[in-house]
């Protein structure tokens, strides 16, 4: 089947069938993932591109709109976001030095099931520089699906567990006023160089596309990098709190950032599942199902116990702590099912807070691990 209908055939359906109510549960823009999933298992191919394309037209975006605030958002919350990024990741570390021993599995393995479950491919790029063996890869493909799945029902889940009101709790998502309030920008003597806020996603890609792709040595054979990905988002976020370059104007809509926004969550959500989908099958068979719930372990114990630090320790409001702990997840799609929850942008500002730092912490963790335990 050509790849260019299969891609719109597993859009189509993946929202179609994010529609159908579970016991309450929708799986939203999700589903697109378990479609894929799959459509790869029976061979299906997209082109690898449609990943990194996805997660920088998903991020830039998100880093246009949280720009306005992040900044005092940062000054009043920094502390707070930190720790809980950097639990997040010690979290992590733990279970996957503790799930190779309980489960008798290689720890180059265990730590894949990690990067699949945390969703973190920087944090994969890292792992397999430790080693040769194809046993990462394998633990990724294993464990991504419920990675997102799993965050991705917490969010859900949560606030009907908890019986809260969303519009009250949107209410209290009280983000802090933006730096930039005191300066009148007047649009009319600013410079739009494209009516549909394309110029400013496209300039938001290339900057954080080169900003990602500095590498900064660690050790002998490891480099830290934000990725493509990581880029986008910090560029979009220094962009969108100027809101303009000299004459020229960086402002856009909400609404045509959202649209931007879910294609390319779609795009990364599709190939991601295509390419964990093919072997998905043969892998388990011949890993066995521990593998699966080890995956299952490491996505929801650092989910919800960041979710409890940033609820009841540092008291932010429900969906500013799940926003939290989607960023700490560095879960984009987890994301995307929270914004369909509270119909609220404000929550994309605790997110962007605090995936740049776990992205950061993650790259290193691997690193961290191995020389307490040589992977092999």
């Amino acid at each position: 089947m050509n790849e260019l209908l299969i891609i719109f055939l597993i859009m189509v359906l993946g929202y179609a069938f994010g529609r159908i109510n579970f016991f309450g549960i929708r799986f939203g823009a999700s589903a697109i993932l378990i479609i894929a999933l799959f459509f790869g298992h029976f061979g299906y191919t997209v082109p690898k591109f449609l990943a990194s394309l996805g997660l920088v037209l998903f991020l830039a975006p998100i880093g246009l709109m949280a720009g306005p605030t992040f900044s005092s958002n940062i000054k009043k919350n920094g502390i707070s976001f930190i720790a809980i990024s950097l639990i997040t990741a010690i979290i992590g570390g733990f279970l996957i030095v503790f799930i190779s021993k309980v489960f008798n599995i290689e720890l180059s393995l265990s730590m894949g099931l990690a990067t699949g479950a945390m969703t973190s491919t920087s944090m994969l790029g890292t792992v397999k520089s430790l080693t040769t063996s194809n046993l990462p890869g394998v633990g990724y493909g294993i464990a991504y699906a419920f990675g997102v799945v799993g965050v991705v029902l917490i969010v859900q889940l949560i606030p009907r567990i908890l019986k809260v009101n969303v519009e009250e709790e949107n209410n209290k998502l009280i983000l802090p006023v933006s730096d930039n309030t005191g300066e009148k920008i007047e649009i009319k003597k600013l410079i739009d160089f494209e009516k549909n806020g394309l110029f400013p996603i496209a300039l938001t890609c290339v900057l954080g596309i080169l900003l990602g792709s500095i590498k900064i040595p660690i050790g002998d054979s490891v480099n830290l990098s934000l990725g493509a990905g990581g880029g986008s988002l910090i560029a979009g976020l220094i962009l969108g709190h100027h809101g303009k370059i000299g004459k020229i104007n960086l402002s856009v809509s909400k609404e045509k950032l959202s649209l931007v926004r879910d294609l390319g969550l779609a795009f990364f959500l599709l190939e991601s599942g295509v390419s964990a989908g093919s072997g998905f099958v043969e892998v388990v068979t011949k890993y066995g199902a521990k593998l699966f719930f080890a995956g299952v372990i490491m996505t929801l114990v650092p989910a919800l116990i960041s979710f409890i630090i940033s609820y009841k320790v540092f008291k932010l409001p429900l969906f500013a702590a799940l926003g939290a702990t989607t960023g700490a997840m560095t879960s984009a799609p987890s994301l995307g099912a929270l914004l369909q929850v509270t119909n609220d942008d404000k929550v994309s500002s605790f997110y962007a807070a605090t995936q740049p730092i776990a992205t950061v912490l993650m790259v290193f963790l691997p690193q961290f691990i191995n020389i307490f335990f040589p992977v092999v």
